[in-house]
C-alpha cells in the first residue's frame, strides 16, 4: 500500500509540473486579440500560411500570390494554416506541446533513472524562460522542439522510422535540425543494427531531399533552404574579418551587401515593395530574393573566409557558444508593453535573470554528473551531442545570437540533468561504448 502512494504521489508531481508548463506557455491568452503574438518574423510566416490557403503554394500572400518561397522551410506555415481565422488557437496548442515535451522527457527519464530523475527533468523544461516566451508567439521553436524531441527519443528506443521521418519534418520547420541527420542513426549503428541505422537515414533524407528538389524545380537552386548561406554571408564571415583585420563590423557587412548587391541588378515590379517589408530592409537579403543562386556566392565566399582565418572563426564560435549555453534571456519589453513602470521592469528582469542563473546551473552540473558517472553510456553521449550540436549550429552567428536558440537544446539536457542529480534506481543494463 505505501508503495502504490508513493506512485501515485510521484504522478501527482508530474502532473503539477504538466500543468505548470502549460499555464506558463498559455497565461498570455489572458490578454485580448493575438498582435502581441506576432513578432519580427511572425508576418512571413503568416503570409506564407495565407499562400497555402489562397492556393499560392508555398509563397506569401497579400493580397496576390508573392514568389516561391526558398528562405523559410514550410513546416511551420502548414501548422499555422488550420489556425488563421482563430490565431489564438495556435498559441493554445504551441502551449500544450511544450506540456507534451515535458511529459515525454520525464517519461523518457523516468525509465533510465526513476520518477524524481524524470520529473526533474520535466520542471527544467517547464520553466526554462526562453522556451516559455517562444511559444506565445509564431515562431517555429515550440514546434520544433516537439517534433525534434521525440525524434531522438525515438532513436534511443529503437524506432528508426519514426525517429528517421520526426528528423526529416524537423528539419522542415527549422533547417537547423539537419546537423543531427548522422546521429539520428548512431543508436543503431551501436547496436549493429544496419538495417535500423538505414531506415532512420533514409526516412530523414527522402524527406529533406523532395523539399530540395521542389527548390531546384522553382528556382534551380538545389537546396533546403537559402537561410543559412544567407546568415553565414551577413554575419559569420564579416565576423571574422572584422576579428582579424581589427576594423569595426558594420563597415564589413555594408562591403558585404554591397557586393553581393553589383552581382543583382535590381529588379523594380510593381507589388515588390509589400513582400520585400516580409523579409525586412537589408539589402543583402533583397538581393538574395532577386536571385536565389547568390546563395551558391554567399556560401563559397563565407567558407573560403573562415578557412583563411579558422582560428578568429573558432574564438568568435566558442564566445557564442558560451554563450548560448550560460547566459540568461533577458527580458526587454516588459511584456509588450503590459509593465510600464520601469523600477517594477527591473526587479522583474533581475528576478528573471537570477532564477534562469539557478535554473541553468543545476542542468549543467546534473549533466556534467550524469556524464562523469557514466562515462561509457553512448545513450547519454548522444543525447549530449544532440544538445551541443544544435547550440554549436548557432554558435557561429555572432552578434545575430538569441536565447531563444538554445531551446532545442534544452530536453536532452534535461534529461541528463535529471540522471545526473538522481542516479538510476531502475535496474537496466548499461549501454557502453
Amino acid at each position: 500500500m505505501r508503495v502504490f502512494h508513493v506512485k501515485l504521489s510521484r504522478r501527482v508531481q508530474l502532473a503539477a509540473v504538466v500543468v505548470l508548463a502549460f499555464i506558463l506557455r498559455a497565461i498570455w491568452l489572458l490578454r485580448p486579440g493575438s498582435d502581441w503574438a506576432v513578432g519580427a518574423d511572425s508576418h512571413l510566416y503568416l503570409a506564407l500560411a495565407r499562400g497555402l490557403k489562397a492556393g499560392c503554394g508555398v509563397a506569401p500572400y497579400i493580397e496576390r500570390c508573392g514568389p516561391p518561397e526558398l528562405m523559410r522551410t514550410p513546416g511551420y506555415p502548414v501548422f499555422l494554416f488550420p489556425f488563421l481565422a482563430h490565431l489564438r488557437l495556435a498559441i493554445a496548442i504551441q502551449a500544450s506541446l511544450g506540456a507534451l515535451v515535458c511529459l515525454w522527457a520525464a517519461s523518457f527519464t523516468g525509465r533510465r533513472a526513476g520518477p524524481v530523475a524524470g520529473i526533474l527533468a520535466a520542471a527544467i523544461v517547464a520553466v526554462d524562460v526562453p522556451t516559455i516566451l517562444n511559444s506565445k508567439e509564431f515562431i517555429t521553436e515550440a514546434l520544433f522542439q516537439a517534433v525534434l524531441t521525440p525524434a531522438i527519443f525515438a532513436a534511443l528506443e529503437g524506432s528508426p522510422f519514426v525517429a528517421g521521418a520526426a528528423l526529416g519534418i524537423a528539419a522542415l520547420i527549422r533547417p537547423v535540425a539537419l546537423v543531427l541527420v548522422p546521429l539520428v542513426a548512431m543508436p543503431f549503428i551501436a547496436k549493429r543494427s544496419w538495417r535500423g541505422a538505414l531506415a532512420a537515414l533514409s526516412a530523414a533524407i527522402l524527406i529533406i531531399a523532395a523539399w530540395a528538389v521542389r527548390n531546384e524545380r522553382v528556382a534551380g537552386v538545389f537546396t533546403l533552404t537559402v537561410e543559412g548561406p544567407m546568415n553565414l554571408y551577413l554575419y559569420t564571415a564579416p565576423a571574422v574579418i572584422a576579428r582579424h583585420d581589427r576594423v569595426p563590423l558594420e563597415s564589413v557587412q555594408l562591403s558585404f551587401a554591397h557586393d553581393a548587391a553589383v552581382l543583382v541588378p535590381a529588379r523594380q515590379i510593381p507589388g515588390d515593395a509589400e513582400f520585400g517589408q516580409l523579409y525586412g530592409s537589408d539589402p543583402t537579403i533583397s538581393a538574395l530574393e532577386n536571385d536565389p543562386a547568390l546563395s551558391n556566392f554567399m556560401l563559397s565566399r563565407s567558407v573560403s573566409v573562415i578557412l583563411a582565418h579558422p582560428i578568429d572563426f573558432a574564438i568568435n564560435t566558442l564566445a557564442g557558444f558560451i554563450r548560448l549555453a550560460i547566459e540568461p534571456y533577458r527580458l526587454q519589453t516588459g511584456w509588450q508593453g503590459l509593465i510600464t513602470n520601469p523600477r517594477a521592469l527591473a526587479s522583474i528582469q533581475f528576478a528573471a535573470t537570477a532564477f534562469q542563473g539557478v535554473v541553468l546551473a543545476v542542468m549543467w552540473i546534473g549533466v556534467f554528473c550524469a556524464v562523469w558517472r557514466r562515462p561509457r553510456d553512448w545513450e547519454q553521449w548522444i543525447l549530449l551531442g544532440a544538445a551541443l550540436m544544435l547550440i554549436l549550429t548557432a554558435s557561429i552567428y555572432t552578434d545575430a545570437i538569441s536565447m531563444r536558440f538554445r531551446s532545442p537544446a534544452i530536453p536532452f539536457l534535461a534529461v541528463l540533468a535529471g540522471i545526473g542529480w538522481f542516479p538510476s534506481s531502475v535496474k537496466r543494463p548499461q549501454a557502453k561504448l
